[in-house]
């Protein structure tokens, strides 16, 4: 099942044009890599499937509904299948680990019990943690803790291990591929680690100045010849 479908989309913020008409599709059960240099369009192109930017052209359908054509409260209810950790991570910071978790549990209306995410994410140790005292990564763990409370259908990354060590990098990609198996859910998601690309992503959409040049799976890429995706990003994305 397709999840989300882009056609020639376009986005311009007064005299810059930032999408030059994106083709994108990513369907059920992949992880999508969108990837590009900075001012590329990667975080104007999500904030569009967040439904917080709305396209100057083209379409967008999410789960087989074209946004264009939805009500407010016909987006609210798709929002609530849409899960997003962004970068920085901001929380409340005067909060423990496990106030957090059972604010967005009433926010969600979730029927996750808070003492078994806790467990999953090995969070247990710092359940009466303040977030502002936790490490970067452990702040990363808490973010998708919380994301995953409302089970959704498409998972939405900004660059989740940006500053990770490499073992707080492994964990939290153990979590995602982990929701990807047992959910069957979507995952999107921009990154500059392009050795993560090529472990645990499906496909990749390259984008180049706000133009998706490459749509593919990292398998048919790395088939043309390309000894890495690193070695794919760094001969195809403009300088």
């Amino acid at each position: 099942m397709t999840v989300v479908e882009a056609q020639d989309v376009r986005k311009s913020f007064g005299s810059y044009d930032v999408l030059k008409g994106v083709d994108f599709q990513a369907n059920e059960g992949e992880i999508v890599a969108v990837i590009g240099k900075n001012g590329a369009g990667k975080s104007t192109f999500l904030e569009m499937l967040m439904t917080i930017q709305t396209p100057d052209a083209g379409g967008i359908h999410l789960f087989g509904k074209e946004l264009h054509c939805l009500s407010i409260n016909e987006k609210e209810q798709l929002r609530k299948q849409i899960s997003v950790v962004l970068q920085p991570t901001q929380f409340y910071k005067t909060m423990k680990v496990y106030e957090l978790l059972k604010l967005f549990q009433s926010y969600y209306d979730s029927t996750k019990d808070v003492n078994q995410v806790l467990a999953e994410f090995h969070l247990e140790p710092y359940r009466r943690t303040y977030f502002d005292k936790l490490s970067g990564g452990w702040k990363q763990i808490v973010s998708l803790a919380i994301a995953f409370m409302s089970q959704p259908r498409l998972l939405i990354l900004d660059e989740p291990t940006t500053g990770l060590d490499p073992h707080m990098r492994n964990m939290l990609w153990n979590y995602i591929t982990d929701y990807n198996k047992r959910m069957g859910g979507t995952v999107i998601l921009t990154t500059h680690n392009m050795d993560e690309v090529e472990l645990y992503c499906d496909k990749v959409m390259l984008l180049n100045n706000g133009i998706a040049e490459v749509l593919d799976t990292t398998e048919r890429i790395l088939e043309r010849g390309y000894r890495s995706i690193h070695e794919f990003y760094l001969q195809n994305v403009t300088v």
